[in-house]
């Protein structure tokens, strides 16, 4: 599986119909994180850029995953194929005794 960075743009005034999709959009996003399909998922403290990063096949298949994102009206993306990928998420702590 290649990964893959999706840096991606609120836009605007996020109104009520933005809002009442929330909870919508964080059952997508973590039952894609169960499945390991979704590593990371961040948004920036003034929600007008957010991170994602993705496990999949091709450029095609983030697409498709992010097209499907609840919120995809109200955000534009753009997508990088990462080379390295280094995370401390899931790396059990070494303890000495």
């Amino acid at each position: 599986m290649k990964k893959f960075q999706c840096t991606f743009y609120l836009q605007g005034e996020l109104g009520n119909e933005f809002w009442e999709l929330i909870p919508r959009h964080r059952n997508y996003v973590n039952n894609l994180m169960r499945e390991e399909v979704i590593i990371t998922y961040a948004v920036n403290h003034i929600r007008s850029k957010g991170w994602v990063v993705i496990n999949a096949a091709s450029e095609m298949e983030v697409a498709e995953l992010m097209d499907r994102f609840p919120i995809r009206r109200f955000i534009n993306y753009e997508m990088d194929e990462l080379f390295i990928f280094d995370s401390m998420i899931g790396t059990p702590k070494l303890v000495m005794n």
